[in-house]
């Protein structure tokens, strides 16, 4: 009867016909199981408590930090607009007396000008006034209405019944506004009641 052998004529090795075999000496333990024991449990949930902790800190911070920076984007952009909108205050208010220089002669022009010129000169004021409207510049009216001190300044009073106390009665120089703010006050008159008379 002929044996298989082996095509590198070599015998056949022991330990292959051991490793067949399996040892029943091992129990089925924990161990065995591949299950961590209860000690080693214990410290990993502490750490991943620890970590979550970390974590929900760490994302309150960026709340904060982009509630911030949003905040600073928009008080930014705030700045910057109410910078263009009266980046020519000063220049406004030193043209001021010169609109009122130019418009004085023309309420009190002399009786028998020439009336060309005076249309014309009153066009050139007007031009100048749209000019600054453009600008943002408005008049601010006083006459008639009750006295504001946000708006106007009185600097003379008028004892009369015709009016209600407190009515600007007239307006001694025109005041201005720049689009929410008031460049200069209107000068006014203001009425009060006649003082009583012994």
């Amino acid at each position: 009867m002929s044996s298989k052998k082996d095509p590198n004529n070599r015998p056949p090795d022991p330990a292959d016909s051991r490793s067949a075999f399996v040892d029943s000496r091992s129990g089925s333990g924990a161990a065995s199981s591949g299950a961590p024991p209860a000690e080693a449990a214990e410290p990993a949930e502490a750490q991943l408590r620890a970590l979550k902790d970390e974590l929900d800190a760490t994302f309150a911070r960026y709340q904060r930090l982009a509630a911030d920076f949003e905040n600073y984007k928009r008080r930014t952009r705030q700045e910057l607009a109410e910078r263009t909108q009266y980046a020519n205050e000063e220049l406004l208010r030193s043209l001021l007396p010169i609109l009122d220089s130019f418009k004085r002669p023309l309420e009190h022009a002399p009786e028998g000008i020439d009336p060309n010129w005076f249309e014309g000169t009153k066009l050139v004021a007007r031009q100048f006034e749209a000019v600054l409207e453009a600008q943002g510049l408005s008049a601010i009216p006083a006459l008639g209405t009750k006295f504001d001190p946000s708006q106007h300044e009185a600097i003379a009073r008028e004892e009369t019944d015709e009016h209600e106390e407190g009515t600007v009665v007239e307006e001694m120089q025109l005041g201005y506004r720049l689009h929410d703010k008031v460049l200069r006050p209107t000068l006014v008159k203001v009425a009060q009641p006649p003082a009583l008379k012994d």
